[in-house]
């Protein structure tokens, strides 16, 4: 028996509050906060900065280029909600990106932890941008805010005050660290950790002679908390079973039970004895969720 753990970009499961971007006059189109896929529109409530992303253009059911920002190069930078304090913590050429008919296409950071994208699917060939770089959960700092509020702005390139090789830069009264609001747009967005909550998903396979692995259909696993509440979960055809709504911080056994299941095995292979695996884990804010492989193998088999 060989059990695997990994990590996979699974998104946290977040609570929605409407939120509505800024309008300013200098500056057409409209961002928002969204999730990885770009398939959340203003939902600016998140339980972790690693799970907020930015996206521009038109949202789900809009038309094509909707609300998009004009084409060209842009900044980007996370504030608190009055836009005082800069929470951002990498220098602003690393908080860039590109946009093409309406849609932000590619991330152009350099200078430090890339930003990681994600497909936007309401708009082909679109990304959506983490406001956070790969030093999450460390960027961007926490606010100062009580309510866990912050502000994420928009400038093009051309329209930025200051020195983009810096990490911040007074550029005098009425900008805000090299944006200037009538050339910006923003958009607010809450990250509230207490409650964050996270998907695991586990997956049983079987090792066949030609070297080829196959699923372990309707296989059970039972996924206990740290109280001793337990839960049973059985795989689907692809040998997987995605729990979510866990919650950081609590640790989780998850545990296979090959007695109650049903399953097949293609060809003439004798797999070793197949006993009960577990593996326990905790998952922290920030960290990606779990993904855990729990494999059976031949005798003499690969190891």
């Amino acid at each position: 028996m060989k059990t695997k753990i990994f990590a996979i970009p699974v998104l946290t499961c977040a609570l929605l509050l409407s939120g509505v971007s800024s309008l300013t006059a200098g500056l057409s189109g409209a961002i928002f906060t969204t999730n990885s896929s770009g398939t959340v529109v203003n939902g600016n409530q998140y339980d972790s900065p690693c799970s907020v992303y930015l996206n521009g253009g038109p949202g789900p059911h809009a038309p094509a280029h909707a609300a998009g920002l004009p084409d060209g190069d842009y900044y980007f930078q996370v504030t608190d909600p009055s836009g005082a304090t800069l929470l951002s913590t990498d220098i602003v050429f690393n908080r860039s990106f590109h946009v093409t008919g309406g849609i932000i296409v590619t991330y152009t950071g350099s200078g430090g932890p890339v930003h990681v994208t994600g497909p936007n699917q309401n708009d082909p060939g679109g990304v959506t941008i983490r406001l956070a770089n790969l030093s999450c959960p460390s960027d961007f700092l926490p606010t100062s805010n009580n309510g866990g509020a912050y502000k994420v702005w928009v400038t093009p390139v051309t329209s930025f005050v200051g020195d983009a090789s810096k990490v911040d830069y007074s550029c005098g009264s009425g900008c805000f660290h090299g944006f200037v609001p009538s050339a910006s747009k923003t958009d607010n967005f809450k990250v509230n950790t207490a409650s964050a909550t996270f998907c695991l998903t586990v997956q049983k396979l079987f090792l066949q002679a030609d070297g080829s692995l196959t699923p372990g259909i309707s296989w059970e696993f039972d996924v206990t908390d740290s109280q001793g509440v337990m839960n049973q979960f059985f795989t689907d055809t692809t040998g997987q079973v995605v729990v979510c709504d866990l919650v950081a911080g609590t640790s989780y056994t998850v545990a296979e039970d090959p007695a109650s299941t049903v399953f097949s095995i293609t060809g003439n292979v004798t797999l070793t004895t197949i006993l009960p695996t577990s593996v326990s884990f905790t998952w922290g804010v920030g960290q990606p969720a779990v993904g855990i492989v729990f494999e059976n193998q031949q005798p003499g088999g690969p190891q």
